[in-house]
């Protein structure tokens, strides 16, 4: 898989992460906060990026708030998933991460079947919920969280 370069909001919710996990009740209490949408490049081969359409602030938090999604590294540092990008069928990957000191990076995740589907599930959910009040932009959401 070809490391894709990330635009500058992709970027900014990387640089974003942990600000965001560390106020997840905040966020997820919060419509217009948990419903702003991430453009993040996500994709399954077979599939491209179908599968995590409704991808949203609230849906990476709960993901990030069970054990596939936030993990831990081989030195014992946390790390969020940022991108999943794999194949399906045979579990190659190659995801995007960042670790709790801003360090991002690419790695191979184990379980990657679950972990790609319990994402998806997730996205699925936000994707068919409806939620007609404003939306934040996720420029507003982190000057919210730094006021």
């Amino acid at each position: 898989m070809k490391k894709r370069e990330l635009t500058r909001e992709q970027k900014f919710f990387a640089e974003s992460a942990w600000l965001l996990f560390e106020n997840k009740e905040r966020i997820l209490a919060d419509p217009s906060m948990a419903h702003v949408p991430i453009d993040m490049p996500n994709c399954l081969a077979y599939f491209g990026s179908k599968a995590f359409e409704g991808a949203t602030i609230g849906a990476y938090l709960e993901w990030w708030s069970g054990e596939l999604g936030h993990r831990v590294d081989k030195q014992g540092d946390p790390f969020l998933v940022l991108r999943v990008a794999g194949s399906p069928l045979s579990g190659m990957n190659k995801c995007q991460i960042v670790k709790q000191n801003g360090e991002q990076g690419i790695v191979w995740l184990s379980s990657f079947p679950s972990t790609w589907k319990s994402f998806s599930h997730i996205c699925q959910r936000y994707r068919e919920s409806t939620y007609n009040g404003t939306i934040y932009t996720l420029e507003q959401v982190v000057h919210l969280l730094k006021a």
